[in-house]
């Protein structure tokens, strides 16, 4: 009888705590926000919704309807050639996970868990692209200009902005990324995922209503070989 209770302490509560988030993980990503929304028309701003298979974020206009992204994210933060960057890519999320796995091999456990409990410590990874190929990893989605701008209003508000002077960068992984510091906590259920569904969903695009997995963001968006 102990060493049940010990089994049920251990591993069994933890086992069923995990298989009831991910249950509402699931339900939650299939519950669709701003049902009433449609694609916009030519007039409109193409964006795209991308991931890595585990981590979402956005690809935007370097600059669109009066919007630009390289006053605030100057591509001469990086080390790439000048005038080569068309489009941004933005993610947000936990400063020591970013920090400490520029690649899947090197994840932590450890850094993983601490994170996951919640973080104040968050960052903005910003890449500089040029003509972002549509496909499995980037879907386009056309939104109209009042979007785009609420969505780019909600992305600014992410910014830890300093008390004077510009942003200060922190090296990225390469050539063509930083990273800046961003405001907001991260944790399992406010996750870089649910960063970029929530950005989404202020937007007023139709995604789920809880996103903190790359599945339940990407699940919106079809996979097209073009932008519309």
């Amino acid at each position: 009888m102990r060493a049940a209770r010990l089994w049920r302490a251990l591993i069994g509560w933890p086992m069923l705590a995990a298989g009831c988030f991910y249950l509402a993980t699931i339900i939650g990503s299939l519950i669709g926000t701003n049902t009433q929304w449609r694609e916009a028309g030519a007039d409109g701003v193409t964006i795209y919704v991308e991931t890595n298979g585990f981590h979402t974020g956005l690809i935007l206009p370097a600059r669109a309807e009066g919007i630009d992204w390289h006053e605030l994210f100057p591509p001469q933060d990086t080390i790439l050639p000048p005038g080569g960057a068309d489009h941004i890519g933005i993610g947000w999320g936990e400063r020591d996970f970013y920090l400490s796995t520029p690649r899947w091999s090197a994840l932590d456990p450890a850094t993983l868990i601490r994170a996951s409990i919640g973080s104040d410590r968050t960052l903005l990874h910003i890449y500089q692209m040029r003509r972002p190929a549509p496909g499995r990893y980037a879907r386009p989605v056309r939104i109209s200009v009042e979007a785009y701008r609420t969505l780019a209003a909600e992305i600014t508000r992410s910014i830890a902005f300093p008390l004077e002077g510009p942003l200060q960068p922190l090296p990225g992984y390469g050539r063509s990324d930083v990273f800046y510091p961003a405001t907001g906590q991260y944790s399992a259920i406010h996750s870089c995922n649910e960063w970029t569904g929530r950005v989404l969903r202020t937007a007023g695009v139709r995604i789920g209503a809880w996103t903190p997995t790359a599945s339940g963001v990407m699940r919106w968006f079809p996979e097209r070989t073009t932008p519309r």
